[in-house]
């Protein structure tokens, strides 16, 4: 049967949406999918509701569906062939739904959903992928219980006794890996909105303002400019050089002379996450503070400079250490996976020993976010962008002037 590649959009509210791919990219990513199921002996991979972690937890149910805007709750049946399913709490059509036209509903009973479509695909004693089962070098990268329900899953191994159920995470994480022309200009886009969140932070930000303030003119900048929620802000505030530890929302403080504000910066266009981190100082610093940040934008480009395909994460380390040559200063590489989820590879002074051994490949997109250390201080000057792997090289996603020190009196 001919596969049907024109939308399936809602008959009735047909301005009813929001950005989308193309059919093209839905057919290249369910065969890529449906490929590595093949090659993994998996039947039939299944995603559960869950909107932790930013929304994050739905990566996998939204890259085979494309809809769950600002914490919706979605689940998904994905057979190796067949009809794919997707699961809401209301049914019918949601924006986005182009790939799957008209949802099924749940009225909240998720796994009961999941179990019909499984029986109903005849899947029995098929070997079932449960998204988020476990973690991964490439998906749930901060979450080692993984994040997938132990009572829903538990109800369909019980419902499907002589079914085999396996951890999808790997293939899920594999095929979410390199990126797509379309995938990279969305997070070009959500790289565009992270850098206006930016700006009304630094319009903002004076000696004397309450943080929760600043937070707000960013959440406003970019939803206005038609970004998708829920999207992170990562706060450090207080005295330059001992600012407090991160947090996601400010404390009800007000900006001081002598306090560094370090931010890391969130953008989403349609489901899609890209990053930057910024800082900027106030009033009285030391004299230092701008030779501090001249050091993390050469850390940040000794990074980016050198990444192209086959350059492995282990030298992209090294490369960060190479501003230790100034005596006073240290590098460290701190950089993970962008896109539509909690990626990886998760690169820190933490990372396992065999991620240094891993390539890079064209169309990965990271956010690089080298830490540095100078004067024996910490927190003293950050910067960060996404950036994309191109066949000959790196391109930052974003447009701002990266070198460029901020400081308010």
């Amino acid at each position: 049967m001919a596969v049907k590649t024109e939308p399936l959009r809602d008959p009735v509210f047909t301005d009813w949406q929001l950005p989308a791919f193309s059919m093209e990219e839905r057919e290249r990513r369910w065969g890529r999918v449906r490929e590595l199921m093949r090659r993994d002996g998996i039947d039939c991979i299944v995603g559960l509701n869950s909107t932790g972690t930013h929304n994050r937890n739905q990566a996998d149910v939204r890259y085979l569906t494309q809809i769950g805007n600002n914490c919706e709750e979605v689940a998904v049946c994905f057979p190796v062939e067949g009809k794919v399913t997707a699961i809401t709490n209301r049914g019918g059509h949601w924006p986005a739904g182009d790939w799957v036209g008209e949802t099924m509903r749940s009225g909240r009973a998720w796994s009961g959903a999941l179990i019909q479509c499984l029986k109903e695909a005849g899947m029995e004693r098929a070997t079932i992928g449960v998204c988020g089962l476990t973690h991964s070098v490439y998906s749930c990268v901060r979450q080692p219980d993984g994040y997938a329900g132990y009572t829903a899953v538990t109800r369909m191994t019980e419902a499907l006794p002589d079914a085999h159920f396996v951890s999808a995470s790997d293939l899920m994480g594999e095929a979410r890996l390199v990126k797509s022309p379309e995938e990279i200009e969305f997070l070009r886009r959500g790289t565009a909105i992270a850098e206006r969140s930016c700006l009304a932070m630094l319009q903002t930000a004076r000696v004397g303002v309450f943080e929760p303030l600043i937070m707000a003119k960013m959440y406003e900048a970019a939803i206005a400019a038609g970004g998708s929620m829920p999207f992170m802000l990562g706060w450090y505030s207080g005295p330059f050089g001992h600012a407090y530890h991160r947090i996601e929302q400010p404390t009800h403080r007000s900006m001081q002379s002598g306090d560094c504000l370090s931010v890391e910066i969130e953008g989403r266009w349609g489901g899609y996450t890209a990053q930057l981190d910024q800082s900027v100082t106030f009033g009285d610093v030391p004299s230092w503070a701008p030779d501090a940040f001249k050091i993390a934008v050469e850390c940040f480009w000794d990074v980016v400079r050198i990444m192209k395909p086959g350059v492995t994460f282990g030298e992209l380390q090294e490369a960060a250490r190479k501003v230790s040559h100034h005596g006073n200063a240290t590098g460290a590489l701190t950089l993970h996976g962008r896109g539509l989820g909690d990626d990886g590879p998760l690169i820190t002074n933490q990372s396992q020993p065999a991620v240094a051994n891993t390539p890079l490949q064209e169309g990965n997109v990271f956010i690089v976010k080298p830490g540095i250390t100078y004067n024996g201080l910490g927190d003293v000057g950050h910067v960060g962008d996404s950036v994309v792997v191109t066949a000959s090289g790196c391109e930052r996603l974003g447009t701002r002037p990266i070198a460029h020190y901020w400081h308010v009196d």
